[in-house]
């Protein structure tokens, strides 16, 4: 099933397919057409949608540790929020700066999305103190209610602020920031439907400008609208609405019917009015830090808005190449404009299937543009020949093409689905919507390439047939003397030193690869840069607050009123200080550990004192004042987290610490009626991420290569061609993880699915050579040497050209906002680049070895 096939299939094939597609042309085009319309229609529709659950490995045994004891400790989806004073400012111990405090608090409150329950902060009620006082203890809210700033309170809330223990974690070390600590729901409480993280990451943006913008932009209406009477207030914001683009804007209002629903109102901008005044709330002293998993979506989503432009230029720059290659700026349009109504069905299919567009996975449309260029240009090449070498008008010359390539064309996209079908193992939602996304596209390449594109080209016009066909002819007179030369590795001493080479850098990345870790290699979100606003942020709380941004929960799991148990509770508090000695991490806070210190103020604050009572009673009166709100304990005290900070979320770290825990929890030394349970938190999702990467890796990347192997050799019938055209794949894999480690990037989500897409893509190389090669060799009788150098004049050129305007496409992406998006874009732009010639210098030379006068069979032709 390959070039001009005679087997039963080609030809049964074909024989259908073509009068479909050439003898009814019109309606072909009439119905691609309307269904481009449909689906262009869909795309427009279609909305970023990200979401926190997705990011889920849900099958691991920590995720369901994690979903288990979310709805009584959180699910590690939290917002950090910091407020702090710009240097010389002085302390939070201010007016000013407790005005802007709870302002900020009060804004996180009421929040859609937040869940009010988790809420921390000096201001609210679940922050408490205490101290041992004359006849028993004293203690209360750290900011009490009614609280007015001045010179005696505001010394009063810094000591209730020492005495509450919450330096290092609600307020800084060096008591110059303050922080508010939320927790997200996955679904908004409010409307119940999916909430939408990147509005909520903008809504803690607004928090941040609320507080920092010295203006302030009230928006009402100018008429009745909809039941909603003028002059109503419709939007409060920050910064300037009034711009080129402003009028194309709308926003969101909320009106009460008269039956007490709460319904919502877009609100277009030119209904309103907009009047600027000062904002009351601006504070020139201080700045606002914010991280969590929603402002990070937020942050890749707006830059990911960039990636509007990238395709732009990189549509842009394949367009150059291809107009270079083919000598037309018209002729070049064909393909590249089926790529691009490829990927408007993409998005359009992507939408009718119910899914949205995960930042994260922005990038998948460039990958359906780029295969679909790389089948274009085959196409387009292969029709360039049939005009220039054998005079064919552009009708003849389609078709003549699609009998050529329409075999080999759909074996390599078949096998590009399938590939990607096998990223769908991974069990992690965000992968495997990448890859239905990325299926969804393969689709439409096949219709948008195999008949579309043949359909197109059958009715281009050259205005002069005589000079387009005589710049073919010179092109190809000047790329001769480069394929005869290309042509020598068939020769077999050469092709033995070529393959020695090939085997020898395989070899040595090999053994490079071995140490690419799985996991984040650096500090911050690796999605972003590292001097992106986030970063910074992140940055800054990590230096100035000892519990750190990264959180492990390890849930200890015993009988009921476990916490009444000197046995259970000081296993709990021996392996809080045994984490707390453990390299990587920061700080740790326990139940048992805030037993000990209640116990010691109990005692006068006597230090021979700070540990755990033996009794019932005394661990009683040490823990009551822990209520569950503190996240510390569940109804029945038969669940006590533990909240181990962390240095960072590097994946050396992670490792560390979970093994650590390990040794701990199998030391045979505890209660047997205590587990302790992994994980919550941010880095117990990141340690089971990890964790599934490392155990599905292998199997995604076997099942990927057993896939294309099996398509491969039903293509061809031959080990001669599996190897061929596999084997260089394979090798090309190797090397990539080999630069990985030189680059400093990790085998993460993001990184896991570029392997499987770019073999993928690389495959068609190799299956579009040999396919003009076994041609040449078994039904042409060529020499090998000349086959191969009529191979390169027929595909080769096609080859290199796809390769480096794809290797262009993705190297626009090095220009990104987000790091990650830079990261791929340099994996792409190699692995590109490096399977086109892995498949023009290996294939030749194994070709040399193995193919003999008639292929080594595998199953009878037919």
């Amino acid at each position: 099933m390959h070039a001009e096939s005679k087997g039963w299939f080609s030809t049964l094939f074909v024989k259908l397919t073509e009068p479909l597609i050439f003898s009814k042309r019109p309606l072909t085009l009439t119905v691609l057409t309307l269904m481009t319309v449909f689906l262009g229609y869909q795309a427009l529709n279609l909305r970023l949608d990200a979401g926190f659950e997705k990011q889920l490995p849900k099958g691991h045994p920590y995720i369901q540790v994690l979903k288990k004891y979310q709805d009584q400790f959180g699910g590690g989806n939290s917002v950090l929020l910091a407020v702090s004073q710009k240097p010389g400012k002085g302390d939070i111990y201010q007016g000013r700066f407790l005005e802007s405090l709870k302002a900020a608090t009060d804004a996180v409150f009421y929040t859609p999305g937040v869940d009010r329950t988790r809420i921390s902060s000096l201001y609210t009620p679940n922050v408490r103190f205490l101290e041992a006082v004359e006849g028993g203890f004293r203690g209360g809210n750290v900011i009490p209610s009614g609280f007015t700033p001045n010179e005696a309170s505001l010394a009063m809330v810094k000591d209730n602020v020492s005495k509450a223990s919450i330096i290092g974690r609600l307020v800084s070390n060096d008591q110059r920031s303050a922080m508010v600590v939320s927790e997200l729901v996955d679904k908004d409480p409010r409307t119940h439907r999916q909430l939408d993280y990147i509005e909520t990451a903008h809504r803690f943006e607004t928090i941040r400008s609320r507080l920092l913008k010295p203006t302030l932009y009230e928006l009402k209406l100018k008429e009745d609208y909809r039941g909603i009477k003028s002059g109503t207030l419709v939007a409060t914001v920050y910064d300037d609405p009034r711009g080129a683009f402003s009028r194309f804007k709308r926003y969101t209002t909320s009106v009460r019917n008269s039956d007490g629903d709460v319904t919502e109102h877009k609100v277009p901008a030119s209904k309103l009015q907009v009047f600027a005044s000062d904002n009351p709330e601006f504070n020139p002293d201080i700045d606002v830090e914010i991280i969590g998993f929603s402002k990070v979506i937020g942050d890749v989503a707006d830059a990911a808005l960039q990636v509007t432009g990238f395709f732009v230029l990189s549509v842009v720059l394949v367009w150059l190449v291809l107009s270079y290659y083919m000598g037309s700026l018209v002729v070049s349009l064909y393909p590249l404009s089926c790529g691009v109504l490829a990927v408007i069905w993409e998005l359009g299919i992507l939408h009718l299937a119910g899914y949205g567009l995960d930042p994260f996975a922005i990038l998948v449309p460039f990958l359906v543009l780029a295969i679909s260029v790389s089948h274009g240009i085959q196409i387009t090449s292969f029709w360039l020949l049939e005009v220039a070498d054998h005079g064919l008008d552009s009708f003849a010359a389609s078709r003549a093409t699609y009998r050529r390539l329409v075999i080999p064309g759909i074996t390599a996209l078949v096998t590009n689905i399938i590939g990607f079908g096998t990223i769908l193992l991974i069990p992690i939602g965000i992968v495997q919507e990448m890859a239905i996304n990325a299926m969804f596209g393969l689709l439409a390449v096949i219709i948008c390439k195999k008949i579309l594109l043949p359909c197109l080209l059958s009715y281009a016009t050259i205005k002069d047939p005589q000079r387009f066909r005589d710049f073919q002819k010179q092109r190809d007179a000047k790329l001769k003397p480069i394929w005869n030369g290309l042509a020598v590795l068939t020769n077999r001493p050469i092709a033995l030193s070529i393959l020695g080479g090939f085997g020898l850098l395989w070899l040595a990345s090999g053994f490079v690869a071995r140490d690419l870790q799985v996991g984040e290699l650096h500090a911050g979100v690796p999605a972003l840069k590292p001097d992106s606003r986030y970063n910074l942020d992140s940055d800054f709380i990590s230096n100035n607050y000892a519990i750190g941004v990264d959180i492990l929960q390890v849930y200890a799991a015993t009988k009921t009123n476990g916490c009444i148990d000197y046995d259970v509770m000081n296993r709990i508090n021996r392996f809080g200080w045994y984490m707390q000695n453990t390299p990587g991490v920061v700080s740790t806070t326990s139940l048992a550990g805030l037993d000990k210190v209640v116990w010691g103020q109990y005692n006068e604050n006597n230090p021979r004192w700070q540990q755990l009572p033996r009794s019932p009673d005394g661990l009683i009166l040490a823990g009551q004042q822990f209520t569950t709100s503190t996240g510390l304990l569940n109804d029945d005290c038969s669940v006590m987290p533990m909240y181990i900070f962390t240095a960072d979320h590097k994946a050396t770290t992670i490792d560390q610490v979970i093994e650590s825990i390990k040794r701990f929890d199998t030391d045979g030394r505890a209660p047997a009626d205590l587990k302790l349970e992994l994980a919550g938190g941010n880095v117990g999702v990141m340690a089971a991420t990890n964790d599934v990467i490392k155990k599905t890796e292998f199997t995604v990347l076997f099942w990927l290569y057993l896939a294309i192997s099996v398509c491969v050799i039903a293509s061809f019938q031959s080990i001669a061609g599996l190897i061929c055209v596999v084997v260089p794949l394979a090798a090309v894999s190797v090397m990539t993880y080999a630069i990985m480690v030189f680059l400093g990037i990790g085998q993460t989500v993001a990184t896991l699915p570029v392997a499987a897409f770019a073999a993928g893509i690389g495959v068609d190389y190799g299956i579009y050579i040999y396919s003009v090669l076994e041609e040449n060799v078994m039904s042409k009788g060529m020499p090998l040497r000349q086959a191969y150098a009529d191979t390169l004049h027929q595909t080769g050129k096609a080859v290199i050209v796809t390769a480096f305007a794809l290797s262009a496409s993705v190297a626009t992406w090095m220009l990104s906002g987000l790091q990650f998006q830079i990261d791929m874009g340099i994996l792409l732009t190699i692995m590109f680049m490096a399977n086109a010639f892995a498949a023009l210098l290996m294939l030749p030379a194994f070709a040399s070895i193995l193919m003999k006068s008639q292929p080594i069979p595998v199953f009878a032709r037919a």
